[in-house]
């Protein structure tokens, strides 16, 4: 038996495909955690901080709960799982998170080769899934604790049900959709070219409206929560046609959107990276007319990777060559691209049937290849993120010295990362904890008076000055109340403040 006949038989048992493609991509991610062990990435904890917060604060109240005011801005459903994690294990560690991505790294790695299988044959699949297993940017955000890989998830999911099981398939979708806000407009692009492709036959409907369903639920919470039955969609969009720019106050989403649009047209158009990205737009627009004309049989794929392209491309590409911490950071945004690319470059090279040596070479030769070439990148990669760390540590150090003058009552702190070490490391309560988002400024409330009453009302006895968020309540306080807030120390840039009671009480008397 030849090679290739080995190897199919080998996978026709699904157990032994799973393990393989499961262990393959499990390798690299635990070498990788063992290298950079500490979560280094900011947003990980901002995102523990809402599911621990909702868990203890939220829920009860059927609602989620943040310091920051962001707990909806992500998608929910990567939040509700932390939470649950967090309550099954009784811990506050953001380990079990991390554990459950990279597990899900070596399960997206199998369905990659599932779609690749399933759509253009075996050895497609194999080479597919293989390639992304050992994709590097996958391993190293695989292991911290970040949306991504469970957004990936449930679209590889919902591809692979799209035939056999087409109502799930649009539930996985949505779910997708409420992980991470981009899905929203990639779902809605696929949807656009399913329909039109499939003419909305019978066969497609329930995916559909199951899509439709499943985002119907989480639509009319946003309603009953914010007024606004798409939040997280709009205030993503919002702030990056630069809503909270200095230049953008108060004006009118259209006009954002338009003078948005003008300005990444001018400015693309004269960069290599921007001519990349309407490139990208312009093949999108033909293929996805093309296959509309031709209704072909395995479109899913190839409309899918054109969505993702086209939405999470201009997330990272901008930032080369010039910004390289930037890139990197948001190299994350290039999975989903990495995933579908991965079946649809080998289902391409699977179509040399009128070669079948030839054919079989060069799915050979770009397989060994790119699995070489995504070695050898890993001793780039995780010496360069390796040293994000450092971010990290130094905000533990903030927490572990301010740790030493508190007394009980309530801190106030806007940096997550060091809120997670207050409560994973110090055992302080989500009770005690408090951001300056919600402080009279919030309000519009300019009264110095009010903000003395904010400290007393919420027994305020610590204040950490560890982010740009405590610069409006600090402009008040340290003109309008001096001698309120007393510097203990100043650790890496965060400064430790204690509140002076006796000088609180006389604010409020006086």
């Amino acid at each position: 038996m030849s090679a290739a006949g080995r190897l199919e038989e080998f996978l026709s048992n699904r157990v032994y495909a799973f393990l393989f493609f499961f262990s393959v991509a499990l390798a690299p991610r635990i070498v990788t955690w063992a290298l950079i062990p500490i979560d280094w990435n900011t947003d990980s904890y901002h995102h523990w901080q809402i599911s621990y917060l909702s868990l203890k604060i939220g829920f009860p109240q059927l609602r989620m709960w943040d310091l920051n005011g962001c707990e909806l801005y992500w998608g929910v459903v990567p939040h509700v799982v932390q939470a649950l994690l967090l309550w099954a294990f009784s811990t506050a560690s953001i380990l079990p998170y991390r554990v459950l991505n990279a597990l899900l790294g070596g399960v997206n790695s199998y369905l990659v080769y599932v779609i690749g299988r399933d759509g253009f044959g075996v050895e497609a699949g194999f080479f597919a899934g293989l390639v992304f297993a050992l994709y590097p940017v996958a391993a190293v955000f695989d292991v911290i604790a970040l949306q991504d890989t469970l957004a990936l998830s449930f679209a590889l999911l919902s591809i692979c049900l799209f035939r056999s099981r087409p109502g799930w398939s649009g539930i996985m979708l949505a779910l997708a959709c409420q992980s991470r806000t981009e899905y929203w407009l990639v779902s809605i692009a696929f949807i656009l070219g399913v329909a039109l492709i499939e003419r909305f036959s019978t066969r497609i409907q329930p995916f559909v409206f199951g899509w439709l369903g499943a985002m119907a639920v989480f639509c009319v919470l946003f309603r009953m929560w914010t007024s606004n039955p798409f939040y997280p969609l709009y205030w993503s969009l919002y702030n990056v046609f630069g809503g909270w720019a200095e230049n953008g106050l108060a004006l009118p989403f259209h006009v954002l959107m338009m003078r948005w649009i003008g300005e990444k047209l001018s400015a693309w158009s004269g960069k290599a990276t921007g001519l990349l990205i309407l490139g990208s737009v312009t093949a999108f627009c033909g293929v996805f007319f093309h296959m509309i004309r031709r209704r072909s049989e395995d479109y899913p794929v190839t409309l899918f990777f054109l969505s993702a392209l086209v939405v999470f491309s201009p997330l990272f590409v901008t930032y080369f060559p010039a910004q390289i911490r930037s890139l990197l950071l948001m190299l994350r945004e290039s999975m989903p691209i990495a995933a579908f690319g991965s079946i649809l470059l080998f289902s391409t090279l699977s179509r040399l049937r009128a070669y079948p040596f030839w054919g079989r070479i060069a799915r050979l030769s770009v397989g060994v290849s790119l699995v070489i070439i995504a070695m050898s990148t890993y001793g780039y990669f995780v010496p360069v993120y390796s040293r994000f760390q450092a971010d990290t540590s130094v905000a533990f150090s903030a927490a572990d010295r301010a740790i030493a003058y508190y007394d009980g009552g309530v801190i106030v702190c806007d940096l997550p990362t060091i809120n997670y070490r207050l409560v994973s490391r110090w055992g302080v309560r989500a009770s005690n904890l408090l951001g300056n988002h919600y402080s009279p400024q919030y309000y519009g409330v300019a009264d110095p008076l009010e903000y003395a009453k904010w400290f007393e009302r919420n027994n305020v006895t610590l204040w950490l000055y560890a982010s740009d968020r405590a610069q409006p309540v600090w402009e008040v306080v340290s003109i309008e109340l001096p001698d309120l807030l007393v510097l203990k120390e100043e650790v890496y840039g965060t400064k430790i403040f204690v509140v002076d009671r006796d000088t609180l009480e006389r604010y409020l008397e006086g």
